[in-house]
């Protein structure tokens, strides 16, 4: 009898091993999905500094922001490492670069958006310029140009995520850090308004010249550089300003990269050259030193400009032309070539 209860014993163990056995044996681990992660930084970008905000003086609808552009710069060897294409993403753009550190410039728009400014990729970091290429500007003058810099951006490398659940794409990308970065016009607006007494005795304008203005800008500090350009612009805008019509306010505007304060405390000066075809066909130029109100400007404007607002510089001038007779087109003699008025229509009261 006992030999036959130790026989059970025994079959009932083997056959409860063997029960565990074949259900050990049925169990399967869960597949896990193997991805790669991707840090990205996202740059919180303020435009309410520029003339891209809707409530600034100078907003345009039909120039509104179209993007982004990146300079990416290694922060050890302060050399350019990428420039990242245009973001269409203008408020947060998220941004992905090999794992490092860097230093990046954020410019409005694309480079192709502003063909009038030029960037020298070959300079590092700190040296890195906006700049036009000639040395008189006639018509390529520097389009409008918000910038910021951010400093010390770190990007982590790759690495390998697992997920339960078979995951969208192979490569997982999330925000690891958020900075927030304000952008700031680089360039100024030069608004000039003359006052001409005696418009009877003009036919029309031909070129006029600004000197003093900054030709580059440092984009990392945001300063205008010491190296200086002449400013060509065409004065003919023409508002009457009386019912005779012998008064008149000349009026034009365009974009610059502002001027050095180190040249103006240092004694550069600023002159005014407008050449105006007398009816007679006669030139009459009038060259006039503006320095004043430049430096003027500065005062007047220094607590502003620390708090970086978008300014622009005035500069205004009176003229008295010569009484000149008139000369008949058919006489003999050159006529000088002058530039249609663009006048300006405004009721004057009698």
């Amino acid at each position: 009898i006992l030999i036959t209860i130790l026989v059970i014993v025994t079959s009932i163990i083997i056959i409860i091993v063997l029960l565990m056995t074949l259900c050990q044996s049925c169990r399967r681990d869960h597949l896990y999905y193997e991805t790669i992660g991707r840090n990205t930084v996202q740059l919180d970008i303020d435009w309410s500094k520029t003339a891209f905000s809707p409530g600034s003086r100078d907003f345009d609808t039909d120039n509104q922001l179209n993007g982004v552009t990146v300079f990416a710069f290694d922060s050890t060897t302060r050399q350019l490492v990428t420039e990242m294409p245009p973001n269409a993403n203008w408020q947060t753009p998220q941004l992905r670069l090999p794992a490092g550190t860097y230093d990046l410039i954020v410019i409005n728009d694309s480079r192709a958006e502003l063909p009038a400014i030029h960037f020298d990729t070959t300079q590092p970091f700190d040296l890195f310029e906006a700049y036009t290429d000639e040395d008189t500007i006639y018509t390529d003058y520097p389009d409008y140009l918000a910038v910021s810099a951010v400093r010390g951006v770190s990007f982590q490398p790759e690495q390998q995520d697992y997920y339960y659940d078979m995951p969208d794409s192979y490569y997982h990308d999330h925000i690891s850090t958020e900075i927030s970065t304000v952008q700031h016009s680089v360039t100024k607006k030069i608004n000039i308004r003359v006052y001409v007494k005696g418009m009877n005795y003009c036919r029309g304008m031909q070129a006029s010249y600004l000197s003093g203005l900054s030709k580059s800008v440092n984009l990392a500090t945001m300063k205008s550089g010491t190296d200086k350009a002449v400013y060509a612009f065409n004065l003919v805008n023409r508002e009457y300003l009386d019912n005779t019509y012998t008064e008149a306010l000349l009026t034009q505007t365009f974009n610059s990269f502002g001027f050095s304060e180190e040249n103006i405390k240092s004694g550069t000066r600023f002159e005014l050259k407008l050449n105006f075809v007398l009816i007679n066909n006669t030139i009459y130029t009038v060259t006039t030193d503006v320095t004043q109100q430049f430096e003027e400007w500065l005062e007047h404007h220094t607590i502003d400009l620390e708090l970086d607002l978008d300014l622009n510089i005035d500069i205004a001038l009176k003229v008295e032309l010569p009484p000149t007779v008139d000369t008949p087109d058919d006489v003999g003699g050159m006529i000088p070539e002058t530039i249609p008025w663009n006048d300006i229509t405004q009721d004057i009261i009698l």
